[in-house]
Parts: C-alpha cells; sequence; structure tokens
C-alpha cells in the first residue's frame, strides 16, 4: 500500500524529470554534439530531444495502463513472467550503471576543480551517502528536494553566461543542414545520453498523484531541458566554434572559465557553477538510485524499498570505480548509449504494440 505522503503531483514530476535527465551529461554535451553533427549541433538537441520525448510518452502511455503497478508488475502481464524478471534484472543494472557514471564523473571533475588533495574516493563516498539517506525517504522528498534546487540551478546558470553574449560569433553555425542525413541520425542517436533520466517513468507511476495534466507534465519538462541544453551549446559551440569545442572534455566550465563578469565579487565563477552542477548530480543519482531500489524490492518483493538503499551503495560505488581513467569513463558511457536504446526506444515500442493489440478495443 502506497502511503498518500509518498505521492508527488504532475508538476513535482516535470521538475523530477529535468532534474534526473540535468545529470553529468551536461558539461561534455556540447562536445559530444559538436563531434557528432559540427555547427549542427543545436539541430541534433532539438531533434534528439523531440524523439526522446516521443518514447517518455510511449512509456507513460504503457504505464498509464496499469497505474498501480511498477513495471515488475505490469511488465508480467504483458510478456509473461520469466521475460518480465530478467528485464527488472536488466532495468535494474541499467539504472545502477548510470548513477555509477555519474557518480564517477562528478568524483573526477570535483578533484578536478574544487577539491584538488581530496581522493575521490572520499567525494564519491560523500556523495553517494548523502543520496541513500534521502533515497531511504522515498519518491516524495527526492521531488521536493528537485522542487527547491530546480531555480537554483537553472537560472544562475544562464545570467552567468550572459555577459558572453558579445563574444558569440554566429557564423560558427553555418553552413546550416550541410551534413549527410546518416550522420544527422548519428548525432541524433550519441546525444540520447544527454537526455537519460525519463526512463524512471517506467517504476514511478503508481506514485504519481494522475489527474489530466500528465502529458503537460511531460511536455513541459522535455521542453524546459531542450531549451536549457540549446542555450548552453549556443553559447559554447558561439564562442569556440565546433572543432574547438569538440576536442574539450569539459567545454561549458571552459566557457564558464572565459567569462570577465564586470563588478561581480565573485572571483573564480566555475566554482560557482561547480556548486550549482552538484546540485544537479545529485539529484540526477538520487533519481536512479530510488529508481534501482524501489525495482529490487518490488522483484523479491521486500516489504519496504529503505531495506535495499544501504546495500545497493557499495554496488554502485566499486561500480563507480571500475573506469581506470575520466577516458575510460566516457567510453564506457558510450557503450551504455547502446544499451539505453534498448530501454529507451526498442522495449517501449514492443511493450506499446503488445498493449495495442491487447486493448486496441478499450479506452
Amino acid at each position: 500500500m502506497i502511503k498518500n505522503n509518498d505521492k508527488i503531483s504532475e508538476n513535482q514530476l516535470s521538475i523530477l524529470l529535468f532534474t534526473t535527465m540535468l545529470g553529468a551529461g551536461v558539461l561534455s554535451l556540447p562536445a559530444d554534439v559538436a563531434k557528432a553533427a559540427g555547427p549542427n549541433g543545436l539541430i541534433v538537441i532539438l531533434l534528439g530531444g523531440l524523439v526522446a520525448l516521443i518514447f517518455a510518452r510511449i512509456i507513460s502511455f504503457v504505464a498509464s495502463k496499469f497505474p498501480t503497478e511498477t513495471f515488475v508488475e505490469y511488465s508480467e502481464k504483458i510478456m509473461t513472467k520469466p521475460v518480465s524478471v530478467l528485464l527488472t534484472i536488466f532495468l535494474i543494472v541499467y539504472f545502477l550503471i548510470f548513477c555509477s557514471l555519474n557518480l564517477r564523473i562528478f568524483g573526477e571533475v570535483a578533484k578536478s576543480y574544487l577539491l584538488n588533495s581530496t581522493p575521490i574516493e572520499v567525494i564519491m563516498i560523500t556523495l553517494i551517502f548523502t543520496s541513500a539517506y534521502i533515497v531511504r525517504y522515498g519518491i516524495e522528498p527526492i521531488a521536493r528536494m528537485s522542487e527547491i534546487l530546480f531555480p537554483v540551478m537553472v537560472i544562475p546558470t544562464m545570467i552567468i553566461l550572459l555577459p558572453a553574449l558579445t563574444d558569440i560569433d554566429l557564423s560558427n553555425f553555418l553552413p546550416v543542414l550541410r551534413i549527410s542525413p546518416l550522420r544527422l541520425a548519428k548525432g541524433i542517436l550519441q546525444t540520447t545520453y544527454s537526455f537519460v533520466g525519463f526512463e524512471i517513468l517506467y517504476v514511478i507511476f503508481p506514485y504519481i498523484q494522475l489527474g489530466n495534466k500528465l502529458k503537460k507534465s511531460i511536455n513541459v519538462s522535455f521542453f524546459s531541458i531542450i531549451f536549457f541544453y540549446l542555450y548552453i551549446t549556443f553559447f559554447t559551440i558561439g564562442i569556440f566554434g565546433y572543432k574547438e569545442t569538440s576536442v574539450q572534455l569539459w567545454p561549458l566550465l571552459t566557457v564558464i572559465k572565459s567569462i570577465n563578469f564586470p563588478g561581480f565579487f565573485i572571483e573564480n565563477l566555475e566554482s560557482l557553477i561547480m556548486g550549482i552542477w552538484t546540485f544537479a548530480v545529485f539529484t540526477s543519482i538520487s533519481a536512479f538510485h530510488y529508481a534501482a531500489t524501489l525495482s529490487l524490492s518490488k522483484l523479491i518483493k521486500a516489504r519496504e524499498h529503505s531495506y535495499l538503499v544501504i546495500p545497493l551503495v557499495p554496488v554502485i560505488y566499486f561500480m563507480a570505480l571500475i573506469p581506470e581513467s575520466i577516458v575510460e569513463v566516457y567510453r564506457y558511457a558510450s557503450y551504455a548509449t547502446y544499451l539505453t536504446l534498448f530501454f529507451v526506444i526498442i522495449l517501449p515500442l514492443l511493450m506499446w504494440a503488445i498493449v495495442k493489440l491487447r486493448h486496441g478495443g478499450e479506452r
């Protein structure tokens, strides 16, 4: 039985989806799209975001047919129990992979820009245990935390970039659409990692107070994150050009470092952005951690998901330590993108087709 204080509103869902998608990938996004599509990076983000929105709506359509059940229960009804168990195990691993990737990237960036003398293990342990604390109390505190941190993350980032407006060279976005359809499609595919996070819709549906604004809430979260990604990529490629952007590891931080904010009392603007970005990674990790824990608890029929939060902490921690360097981290992230294709595109389409065939005549 789900308690009332474990429910989130549709407006909270909108913000939760935004903060979950806005994770570690935002720092490398301009470089990723510059490599994939050159000067057409903004177009790739727009199209990639719209494609992701379509599949988020498909997942929500399937889940809405079983509003009181999580993926573990309704996938059994759609695709038989053995297939459901297998898919749930892969889904848990999938959530843990993205949780650990976010954790490791956070550790690497924090050590490089803020905590040079602190062992990366200490940085990661601190973050994952802080995440575990809030995950134990369920989705409602995570959503409330996202509501509080949302304006703190978005508004200062957008304001800080404004003084660099005069440094933007619009010719860096030319030529427009002089790119092969295959390369454009590949670029859209590669931006998928930046929109990873909406898959929590698979498991959180029973915890949403459903009204008549669900579609609108999902649309708002996606158009907001698309606009935010377009905004920071516009500044990054507009200032550096796509060639220079594509060879940088975290081009957004380089842009921030180059900004001269007239009369500003904070010298190290990148430290301020790092603080803001820490909130983004924290909310993203918490959502993935919660989704993995909830799915596992439903799979083994545990009484409370909170019993499994701490046991998953060392799993996430050691998974985060597997890559030997930051280069390997991003290589593993590119491998994970292929796993994303299954859970974001193939599985929703398969489940949608089965549900439509079985419930085609129902309204």
